[in-house]
């Protein structure tokens, strides 16, 4: 599956500035970095082109290839296509498959790793579900309790942190896929390895079961 980390916190933190710094030093790198919104609105989901300054424009803006919209009554996607609703991993596997790593705005409540960004004097709201990895302020250094502070105005450091973060969560190493046609095995390179690997890991990650570690066994007749 992709790796997953989200930016959480309190509305006014600042997690759509820290973001999109972080999309924009991580893209400088080389990467390809998918994005998404959690947006708890509902309502019907705006075009594209009506979405100029907003966050989500911004996301995209700073070198996301992909920027999806969540909202109670659906998705909408600025790549590709809108699909039915899943859990966040899910639809990161679904749509981001072929990217290096999503990060996602909000989802506080989400089973995924999270860096809750906090504003300057506040509280962090330490939100359950999935792992904590870290705070983020402004300034920010040292630890809160068991927690690293990162600082908030160094993309690179923050960057750095998520990199760090998801190598520790990668398997040892790639999935391996062979494919036969008619009995003949198929020259696979490393490329489109990862590339299958990923589209039927996101495929089946919508169905039950379809998540679990191991290996994936298709037979097509």
């Amino acid at each position: 599956m992709v790796p997953l980390i989200a930016f959480c916190g309190a509305s006014g933190s600042g997690k759509t500035t820290l973001l999109e710094k972080v999309l924009a030093e991580l893209s400088a790198r080389g990467l390809a970095v998918g994005a998404l919104k959690h947006h708890g609105h509902g309502g019907a989901v705006v075009e594209p082109a009506v979405l100029a300054g907003k966050d989500s424009a911004r996301l995209a803006a700073s070198g996301a290839r992909r920027v999806m919209l969540c909202h109670p009554g659906g998705l909408s996607i600025s790549a590709d296509a809108s699909h039915a609703a899943l859990d966040l991993p899910a639809l990161a596997s679904r749509f981001f498959y072929d990217l290096d790593l999503a990060l996602a705005e909000g989802f506080k409540t989400a089973a995924v790793d999270k860096i809750e960004v906090v504003a300057p004097g506040a509280q962090p709201l330490l939100p359950s579900g999935g792992q904590l990895l870290a705070l983020a302020r402004r300034g920010g250094a040292g630890r809160e309790g068991d927690l690293p502070v990162l600082d908030a105005d160094d993309a690179v450091a923050v960057a750095d942190f998520c990199l760090a973060a998801i190598r520790r969560r990668q398997r040892p190493g790639p999935s391996t896929v062979r494919a036969r046609v008619g009995g003949a095995e198929l020259g696979l390179n490393a490329f489109s390895q990862r590339v299958i690997a990923g589209a039927l890991r996101g495929l089946l990650a919508g169905f039950k079961g379809g998540d679990a570690p191991g290996p994936i066994e298709v037979i097509i007749d």
